[in-house]
């Protein structure tokens, strides 16, 4: 970690500390438009489901309640839907809105009795795929394989399987010390193999080590039965993630508006136009997607879509590439918090972000 990034997440730490142990948070929240912060996560954590995602992608139930009570208790809990509808009013106070990428099963049965716990909302962004296919991803298998074999091993099958290329020349180039490797190796994966080959390749390898396709997908995601009961609770707005999550920018221009624009289909004709509002980019990253791929979105009926770059929405945000902060088990309340009250926003209006 460079000295600038390390000297910056200081800054931010401490001004967001101060912010809310002297209660100056009260005062921000009045001074800045109102605003709504988008969380983001995956997992709850649950050994019997998503024991092999990496720690990054779950967060325990515990502290999620955590999190959410004590936010709740100063801000509104919304679906994302609800809350920008609630921004475009221009009455009431600030927000707070959860949301969770993949749609894992997790998500009924552990997220659906905490969100009835804290009075809370979740808007879940589903991939159709797996929905329709019952089998999971590259991504999925690879920290399948991971897990049972370890990331050396998996590299060492990889570069047999296609070649040295460009993925050694990036992993080498990468220091390899501890769960550096896994890193490197899915971000090599995930960016330098052309999207076709990777996704066999990997698959190959993943059955040929015993892995399971549908028993995989089964474990870890939702089925339809399971979506619908999370739309009958009435605590869930579900919106769409692609058919497949692969990176767009890896794609055509065509494949990818398709990969868009089916995964709303499916989830439209399964569920109803209300599951059709929200779309979220897979991985988020700003170079994950590009302009294109923004108006494909919009093009295929989406009315929102999120990123996964930190800030806040207020009423003048673009629709189609929304702010989130991503959660883990980690993530300090009083950052969440400053966030959420403004105090960060006041500092990107005289042109100093310390998030991003």
């Amino acid at each position: 970690m460079g000295f600038k990034h390390t000297l910056k997440r200081a800054l931010r730490n401490t001004y967001a500390w101060l912010l809310v142990r002297s209660g100056l948070w009260r005062l921000t929240d009045r001074l800045v438009p109102r605003r709504m912060l988008v969380l983001a996560g995956h997992c709850v954590d649950d050994a019997e489901v998503n024991a092999d995602l990496p720690a990054d992608m779950r967060i325990s139930p515990e502290r999620l309640e955590e999190l959410l009570a004590r936010l709740g208790r100063r801000f509104r809990l919304v679906s994302l839907a609800e809350g920008l509808a609630d921004l475009d009013s221009g009455t009431g106070g600030s927000l707070v809105a959860l949301t969770m990428d993949d749609g894992y099963r997790d998500n009924l049965t552990a997220l659906l009795p905490l969100l009835e716990r804290v009075d809370g909302r979740c808007t879940v962004f589903l991939e159709a795929g797996p929905l329709e296919e019952r089998r999971a991803g590259w991504l999925h298998q690879y920290f399948w394989m991971v897990s049972a074999r370890g990331a050396r091993a998996v590299l060492e099958a990889c570069i047999e399987g296609m070649g040295e290329g460009e993925m050694r020349r990036q992993i080498q180039s990468a220091p390899q010390r501890g769960g550096v490797l896994e890193v490197e190796l899915k971000r090599a994966l995930k960016y330098s193999q052309q999207p076709d080959l990777r996704d066999e390749t990997v698959g190959r390898l993943f059955r040929a080590w015993g892995g399971d396709d549908r028993a995989l997908c089964e474990r870890i995601y939702l089925d339809w039965d399971g979506v619908r009961l999370l739309s009958a609770s009435g605590r869930f707005e579900l919106g769409g993630h692609t058919v497949h999550h692969h990176v767009l920018t890896t794609l055509s221009s065509e494949r990818g508006a398709r990969e868009i624009r089916e995964g709303r289909e499916v989830l439209v004709g399964e569920l109803g136009e209300q599951a059709g509002a929200s779309f979220a980019y897979p991985y988020g990253r700003r170079w994950d997607f590009d302009p294109g791929n923004s108006e494909a979105v919009r093009e295929a009926g989406y009315q929102a879509a999120v990123t996964t770059h930190s800030g806040v929405v207020r009423a003048d945000t673009d629709r189609l590439r929304l702010p989130r902060w991503m959660l883990e088990e980690s993530t300090p309340l009083y950052l969440l918090q400053a966030e959420a009250a403004g105090g960060f926003e006041l500092l990107r209006r005289i042109g100093l972000d310390l998030v991003e």
